[in-house]
Order: C-alpha cells, then sequence, then structure tokens
C-alpha cells in the first residue's frame, strides 16, 4: 500500500486531516532551560509553555539534573500532572498542559539516560508517574480524538517507555486497544498513540519484572492474537501498522525465559504464517513472523528454505535491474528504464566529485574487491520497512543503509537499500547520494571493514559528517540551524559515537568536515593517509590532537555561518506581474492578481517536512480559477486537483499521510482567467510542526550471529542479543567484548549468557558486570548447540567489539 499520491485526478478538494495550530488561548511563555531554572513554579512554567519548547528540554546539559530536572523537581511534576489528570474534561487547554507536563517528564528521564554515569530516577518515582497514568487513560476524555487531547494521550503512553513501568500499565494500555475501529482508525495520530503500547513492549526486552508480569498474564497474548484477527479490515488502511506491530511485538516476546510464554509466542507466529502466507496480499505478516522466529526460535521453522523465500521476494518485489557504466547496479520496485539510467547519471557525478574532494587518485585501498555495488531501491517507505529486513537483513527505522559486507572476500556483494519518497517523474530516492559516498569513502578511503575503522574511536564523526557533506556541500541550513541550540566544540563533535543521538552524528559530523575541508585540507590528507592504510589507532590519536588544536578556531568559525532565511520579505499588496515562467509563492504572504479572460499565471509552492497543514486559496473579484498539481507543472488543460467554481473564491486543502504529515515537495498552481478578475489575493499557508522531540535511540533487537574469531561491532542503546552456534570438540567458548569508544566514555554495557534461554539480568547462567564496557567471560562447553548472550546497558550505552573464541 502506498501513501505517495497526493490526490486524485478530480474536482473535489481532499480534505485536511489535521487543523492547524491556534495559540489565541495559549500563553507565550518562556521556556529557557535557564528561566526555567529561576522560575518560582516550575510546574506552572512547564504547564503553560508553547510545544516549541520541547527541543530545548531534551537537549538541556546535564548540569539541569542536580536542579530542575533533579527527583526532588521530578515529584513537584508528578504531582502535578496528577492533579491535571484528576481534573481533566477534556478541554484543549487542559490537554496542552498534560502533554507539556509529560514532555517535561520525558526530557529529564532522557537527559539523565544520556547523561552517563548518574543515578536513575528512583523506582517509587517511575511508579507514580505509572499511577497518573493509569488515572489519565482510565479518564472518559482519555481516547479523545481532537489534536491537543491526542497530544496529550501520545505523550503520556509514550512515557511509560522512559519509566520503563509497563508491566504497571499494560492492563489500561491493552483496553484502549478496544476503541480501535474504523472510525478512530482514521485518525492516524491518535492511531500511533496507541502504538506506544508496542513501542513500550520493544523497549521492554530482557526487563525480568516484563516478563514476570506476563507470565503471570498469559491472557495478554491470546487478546494480541484476537485484535489483529478481529481487526483484520485495517490491513487495508494506513493503521495497519497497528496489526503488524501487535503480532510483531507478541513474536518477540519468544525471547522471554519462562518456557509457557515462549511457546504460546512461537505458536501465534506459526498460525500468522499458516494465515498468512508468503505471495499473499498481506504476506508482511508472515515476514514479521519468520523474523521472529528465526531470530528466537530457528527450530520453530519447521524446516523453511529461507534463502529460497528470499530469492522468490526478491524476484517479485524488486524486478527491475540495470547496470549503470560505474559500480552500480541498480534493483528497483517501480524506476522506469530512463529513470535507473538517470540514477546512473546522479552516481556517477558523485563519484566524480567525490574523487576531486578527497584526492584520492582513484585508487581503492589494498584487499577491497567491493568493484561493483548493488542499489536495492524500493517504491517507497512502506515497502522498504515491510521487505528490506528480511531481504537484506538491514535496519528500517532509517533513510536507508550501506551494507558493506566483508570487502576482503571476493565473492562479497556490497549494497546499499533505499526508498524513494514520491513516484513521480523525477528520482525522489532519499540519501541517494549519502549512502553512494559510504561506498565510495569505504572503498577509497578506509581500509579493512566496517568494525576495522571504528576498533580505536574518533571516526564517526567523518564516516557520517562527509557523507553529509558529500550532499549538501554548503547548504545544509539544518545543521547550521543547529548551532543555535548550543555550540559543541570540535573535540567533542570528534569524539562521537553512534550511541550518540543523530543530530551529533549527522549534523555536527557535518559541520566538523565542512570546517575541516575548508579550513584545513592539508590536515583532512594526513587523516585519509592513515585510514588508507589501516593505521586508525594513529587515526585517533592525531584526530585527538587536531580536536585540542582547533577547538578555538571552530567555535568562531560557527559564529560566522549564516543561516539562509526561507521567507524573505516581500511587499505582499505588490500585484505580481504576469511571467512567462513558473514565479515561488511564498508560504503564509499573500499576494494580488488581475488578468484578463483566458490568461495564465503560473505559480509553485515549496512544501517543507513536518507540515501539518497546506491549503491554497484565492479570494477577489470576478471569475478566475484555480488548478494544482504535485511535483508537475500544472494548467487549466493539466491538472490534478481543482475545485473550479463560478467566480474568484476557491480553497484546495492537502491530506496528510499515515504520519500525520502533509507530502513535502513542490507544487505547482495555475491561475487561470475564466473571466477578467482583478484584486485577488492568492495566499499558500502553510503550518509546520515543530521538530519531533527526540525519543531514546533505538536497539537493532535481532540477534546477531557471532562466529569464532570474527570481531563483530554492537552499538548498545539499552538492550543487544548475539548468539554462537558451538560445534563438537570444543571445550570452552571465551568472549571478549571491547569499549569503541574515547577513553572518556562514560558508557557501561554488561554481558549475560545462557545456554538455554535468552538471558535477562535477572536469569543468566553467566554474567560479566566490571565498570565500563569491557567484559570477558570464559564458559566451559560440554556438548554442540547454541550460546545466548545479552548486552544491556543499564544507563548509557556504548560501542563495543564482541569477539568469541572456541578452545
Amino acid at each position: 500500500m502506498s501513501h505517495l499520491l497526493p490526490f486524485p485526478r478530480r474536482r473535489l478538494a481532499l480534505a485536511c486531516l489535521l487543523a492547524s495550530v491556534s495559540g489565541a488561548s495559549f500563553a507565550q511563555t518562556q521556556c529557557d532551560v535557564a528561566q526555567l531554572q529561576q522560575s518560582p513554579d516550575l510546574a506552572a512554567a512547564i504547564s503553560s509553555a508553547d510545544s516549541s519548547c520541547y527541543s530545548g528540554w531534551f537537549y538541556a546539559s546535564s548540569d539541569t539534573l542536580d536542579n530542575i530536572y533533579s527527583e526532588a523537581s521530578l515529584n513537584r511534576v508528578q504531582i502535578a500532572l496528577h492533579q491535571a489528570v484528576q481534573t481533566y474534561q477534556g478541554e484543549a487547554e487542559q490537554a496542552r498542559a498534560i502533554e507539556n507536563l509529560g514532555e517535561y517528564v520525558r526530557a529529564a528521564y532522557y537527559v539523565r539516560y544520556n547523561a552517563g554515569n548518574v543515578a536513575a530516577f528512583s523506582d517509587l518515582l517511575g511508579q507514580q508517574f505509572a499511577h497518573t497514568i493509569n488515572a489519565f487513560l482510565a479518564n472518559p476524555h482519555a481516547l479523545d480524538q481532537g489534536r491537543e487531547q491526542v497530544g496529550a494521550m501520545k505523550s503520556l503512553t509514550l512515557m511509560v517507555d522512559n519509566i520503563k513501568q509497563l508491566p504497571l500499565t499494560m492492563d489500561a494500555m491493552m483496553l484502549a486497544l478496544q476503541k480501535f475501529n474504523p472510525e478512530t482508525a482514521k485518525n492516524t495520530q491518535w492511531v500511533d498513540g496507541l502504538n506506544n503500547l508496542f513501542r513500550s513492549m520493544a523497549g521492554h526486552i530482557a526487563n525480568d519484572a516484563f516478563y514476570r508480569y506476563l507470565a503471570r498474564n498469559p491472557q495478554h497474548i491470546d487478546t494480541l492474537e484476537k485484535f489483529a484477527n478481529d481487526n483484520a479490515w485495517a490491513l487495508d488502511t494506513d493503521a495497519d501498522f497497528l496489526l503488524f506491530n501487535a503480532l510483531r511485538e507478541t513474536g518477540r516476546l519468544i525471547a522471554s525465559p519462562d518456557k509457557a510464554t515462549k511457546q504460546k509466542a512461537v505458536q501465534v507466529m506459526q498460525r500468522v504464517m499458516a494465515r498468512y502466507p508468503l505471495g499473499s496480499e498481506y504476506d508482511k505478516l508472515w515476514l514479521a513472523a519468520v523474523e521472529m522466529l528465526s531470530y528466537f526460535a530457528p527450530e520453530a521453522l519447521n524446516g523453511l528454505d529461507l534463502p529460497q523465500a528470499k530469492r522468490d521476494l526478491a524476484a517479485r518485489v524488486l524486478p527491475n535491474r540495470h547496470e549503470c557504466q560505474g559500480p552500480a547496479i541498480i534493483r528497483s520496485q517501480d524506476l522506469t528504464p530512463a529513470q535507473a539510467a538517470k540514477a546512473c547519471d546522479v552516481l556517477a557525478a558523485k563519484e566524480a566529485d567525490f574523487h576531486q574532494v578527497a584526492n584520492t587518485g582513484m585508487q581503492p585501498v589494498a584487499d577491497d574487491h567491493n568493484q561493483r555495488v548493488e542499489v536495492a531501491v524500493f517504491a517507497n517507505n512502506d515497502s522498504y520497512v515491510d521487505y528490506s529486513a528480511f531481504l537484506f537483513g538491514n535496519t528500517t527505522d532509517n533513510g536507508g543503509q550501506y551494507l558493506e559486507g566483508n570487502p576482503a572476500d571476493e565473492h562479497n556483494t556490497a549494497r546499499f537499500v533505499a526508498y524513494r519518497y514520491a513516484n513521480g517523474e523525477e528520482l525522489s530516492i532519499l540519501n541517494l547520494e549519502h549512502e553512494y559516498t559510504h561506498y565510495l569513502d569505504a572503498r577509497f578511503n578506509q581500509y579493512g571493514s566496517f568494525s576495522d575503522n571504528l576498533a580505536h574511536g574518533y571516526v564517526v564523526w567523518w564516516l557520517e559528517g562527509f557523507a553529509e557533506y558529500m550532499h549538501y556541500k554548503q547548504g545544509y541550513q539544518a545543521a547550521i540551524e543547529l548551532i543555535a541550540q548550543g555550540k559543541m566544540s570540535l573535540s567533542q563533535v570528534f569524539a562521537t559515537s553512534y550511541s550518540h543521538d543523530t543530530n551529533r552524528i549527522y549534523r555536527w559530523g557535518y559541520l566538523a568536515v565542512r570546517f575541516m575541508l575548508e579550513n584545513h585540507p592539508q590536515e583532512v590528507e594526513g587523516l585519509l593517509a592513515l585510514s588508507r592504510t589501516g593505521q586508525f589507532k594513529q587515526w585517533a590519536q592525531q584526530v585527538q590532537t587536531l580536536g585540542q588544536q582547533y577547538d578555538g578556531e571552530f567555535a568562531r568559525w560557527l559564529d560566522g555561518l549564516e543561516v539562509t532565511p526561507e521567507n524573505p520579505d516581500t511587499d505582499p499588496d505588490t500585484p505580481i506581474e504576469p511571467s512567462d515562467s513558473v514565479v515561488q509563492l511564498l508560504a503564509n504572504q499573500s499576494i494580488t492578481l488581475s488578468g484578463e479572460a483566458y490568461s495564465e499565471k503560473l505559480f509553485y509552492v515549496d512544501v517543507p517536512a513536518n507540515t501539518t497543514h497546506f491549503s491554497v486559496a484565492i479570494e477577489g473579484d470576478g471569475d478566475a480559477d484555480l488548478y494544482m498539481s504535485y511535483n508537475q507543472v500544472a494548467h487549466y488543460y493539466d491538472f490534478e486537483v481543482s475545485e473550479f467554481v463560478d467566480g474568484s473564491n476557491e480553497e484546495i486543502q492537502f491530506a496528510a499521510d499515515a504520519s500525520g504529515y502533509v507530502k513535502p515537495g513542490r507544487y505547482y498552481l495555475s491561475i487561470t482567467g475564466r473571466g477578467r478578475y482583478q484584486a485577488v489575493n492568492l495566499t499558500a499557508t502553510v503550518d509546520t510542526a515543530p521538530p519531533t522531540p527526540p525519543t531514546q535511540e533505538q536497539d537493532d533487537l535481532a540477534p546477531v550471529l557471532l562466529q569464532s574469531g570474527e570481531a563483530q561491532h554492537l552499538t548498545v542503546h539499552q538492550q543487544r542479543y548475539a548468539a554462537v552456534y558451538v560445534p563438537e570438540g570444543v571445550s570452552e567458548v571465551r568472549i571478549w567484548l571491547s569499549d569503541l569508544t574515547s577513553s572518556d566514555s562514560q558508557g557501561n554495557v554488561n554481558l549475560y549468557a545462557s545456554r538455554e534461554h535468552w538471558p535477562t539480568p535477572e536469569q543468566h547462567q553467566f554474567a560479566s558486570r566490571y565498570a565500563g564496557s569491557n567484559q570477558y567471560l570464559a564458559i566451559p562447553v560440554e556438548q554442540a548447540g547454541y550460546l545466548h548472550f545479552s548486552l544491556n546497558a543499564p544507563q548509557q550505552g556504548d560501542d563495543v567489539e564482541m569477539v568469541v573464541y572456541f578452545h
């Protein structure tokens, strides 16, 4: 199912799914963290804040843990939140206050988690918040569908994962699923609030209290299966993800050490496979079941030939193949031959630019046999999420991924997977240049494998920042705008690891790379000389030196970067003269038009990401008509949507997709005179939501299959799994976990192991819990079989290297 066609060809305006935010009755308060620290009534200041404050709350420094984010402060906020819930009558302003308090609490947990070696909030505090969440869900207005009301519901249900108290709230959250029906399913933001149950289930993986709770309440597994079966109608709607996640998270319960829970979950997955076989209309549910069984109980697949299933699926989902003249082979779901050829041209141009910027001499590093790269392009994000993990083993909560494999293996297939964000004549392949840069950088600048690159740290800033730089060059406004939220030093950026947030990894990485290329290209040459020969220890040492050397210069350079305004000032009363070209219409600024009968004026509007409301309207005298198209010039004789009536008063509104946002991109419009018209105001209204507050980075929960003597790089935010098959003749398995981040890292990853089940911090046979992330186990072996490992970060996670040896 695709959500990417913005509108069909018809004479009907499309209903806008989300109303714009009105701030008329909402106090415009100062919500800077420093001002909150001085507020005499913290809870009141939070309650009356604007949603634009959220980003600052989540990115507050760890100093706040001693004042506004202290446990004492959170206790006061909890009391205020509970009082707000008790008096909640569904009013919009009440809902805003509840959402504000909820987001503030989530921000406090987020900041504390990322602060490193700081004690967690008490379990008692989390339990108090859980009781408040239950009180909210028991309120008759908890599941109201107004914009503000949904915001309150989403914030409190998402908080469950922050406080890790799902055993206390799951009963109430399961009851909320009963309100899901064909009418409520139309509000995808509301449905996403219900989906927080499944986000929390994923976040409670390896949580012993959660597993004990499910062992006492096995009826929840039956309820989730019945929920998916009874609501099969939703598989044809934008709310289908709710059913998919209900079954997927049921399958993840196979990891429970409780045998009855595991067996019950296995049986559900086997019934799903039978009900939705591969090749059927909804076979993504089959994929979800197979994925969970193959990870956690492969013996339950009953001899399924997975390699053949993957070949069959790939042939059906990616039927098109086009070889470029360069190294790329493009496999796609829906690219035409002309589009595939255009993609080849884009990649060829990027490759030429890459060799010039990186000064490679077009010479690959030694022992790199990745002469070709497969570019797998899915038609949309839905297909990418549905199929890519099964086919290629990558995670899909991203905009694409480069999978290098082992470049020293002559039979290796380097690949990057991507998807299209629109299906018109344009390519619209998300992150095409970014991911291709990863391939080029790995082949020409980085000796060895990805794990070799990361072995000594201080390299993530380059890997991701350089890919962003090659895509954006000097035009990365989102990165430049980030500077105003608070500077990072160059030394801090250089020490970035994959366990940090996306802003630090990608945007600050871009800024560091751009600074070095523009101001110190010879230093970059020296670093690349090290990485091309595999001297990553020396790379790390040199980067640390450069950070200290250029910290001050970097700070001054940041001050000189300017943000380009999106909407420069114009005189809204100045009539726009006719033009043969298509003229840009700026958002939220009216222009005045006049024209003769049969005349036509052409415009376009750029709609940014996170747009909640987009409409175009004309109002005035005479008889003008409005015609529009997405991604192609609109004319009165060739358009995709119109609402033409007698007179010059028309409006077209555009529907949000499943994400709750209007499809971003370029919208074209034609103002055509059916008769003469004058003093017609043309306005494009665009409302955007503030950036979504960060959530705790999510782990790839798919177990990693280890091989003796082969190191694996793992980023652990909270929880990861690994396993190794031990053959006959082995008497001992030795496991090393090594910290890959900087020497001042405050991460802490513990290692647990069991023979018969997936281990948890409480239920395991072997454990290594030294301070930090350097761990070691020596496990005696008496018979062949799997060893199961759990990597658990009780507070801040880490980048680690894991390797096992047989003896």
